[in-house]
């Protein structure tokens, strides 16, 4: 049982508004798949007086030139690359989500003094949100093993978090690891829903990511850890 031995399903969530964009919140997001070695297309004109048809290569961002000064004099249209950027070209999956922060620190006359110079990307009111992954199972066998939900389910990952199944979320891991920025609240790219974590699941989540990120472990936190380590099946 692990965490399920203190947090059962029935104590494990509350409802709150699709619109609010609490902390805890479930979602659906845009998850990018992180590839070890980024890979990146390489686009150019078809020829210099063609704007719209261009010719590419797919390939990993591996050399020396790449994300350097590059001649960008011919510009393509509605790829606004400058002279050290890169086109990255990662594969993506809408995945259930839980926010992590929902608000930031934003100055109106700051916005003021940005718009005029094309610099509102350095203000903006972002979402922290952790993605949730998929468990294996006898018809999907993609996703954790069992072997490993069974050590998440006992806190002995410090990186993950276990997600019990609660329509419409079924049963999966947060995974800190894969921390996403959301900028703005465009429905293309988070997806609010009206099911959120318990405050005393949430902040048990929140121990273990900063646990995860800090290693610093707090009372509470390392006791309920040392509980649910107890219980994991020795063989």
């Amino acid at each position: 049982m692990g965490l399920l031995q203190y947090f059962p399903v029935s104590d494990f969530y509350t409802t709150v508004d699709p619109g609010q964009y609490k902390q805890g919140q479930f979602c659906w997001i845009v998850t990018p798949a992180i590839d070890p070695v980024p890979q990146i297309l390489d686009v150019e004109r078809s020829g210099p007086e063609e704007h719209d048809e261009v010719k590419f290569q797919l390939r990993n961002a591996n050399r020396s030139g790449d994300f350097r000064a590059a001649d960008r004099t011919l510009p393509i249209k509605r790829l606004n690359l400058r002279a050290h950027e890169e086109l990255l070209i990662q594969r993506a999956k809408k995945r259930p989500g839980i926010i992590l922060s929902d608000n930031l620190d934003i100055f109106s006359e700051v916005t003021a003094l940005l718009k005029p110079k094309g610099k509102k990307h350095l203000q903006e009111n972002s979402l922290f949100v952790v993605p949730c992954y998929s468990v294996e199972t006898l018809e999907n066998l993609s996703g954790f093993p069992a072997e490993m939900v069974i050590r998440i389910r006992c806190l002995m990952y410090r990186q993950f978090f276990y997600i019990p199944a609660k329509t419409p979320i079924g049963q999966s891991i947060a995974r800190f690891d894969r921390t996403q920025v959301i900028v703005g609240k465009d429905i293309s790219a988070i997806e609010p829903l009206g099911l959120r974590l318990s405050d005393d699941v949430f902040n048990l989540f929140l121990s273990l990511f900063f646990y995860c990120i800090s290693g610093v472990e707090d009372s509470d936190l390392a006791t309920i850890r040392s509980l649910t380590k107890e219980v994991y099946p020795k063989r």
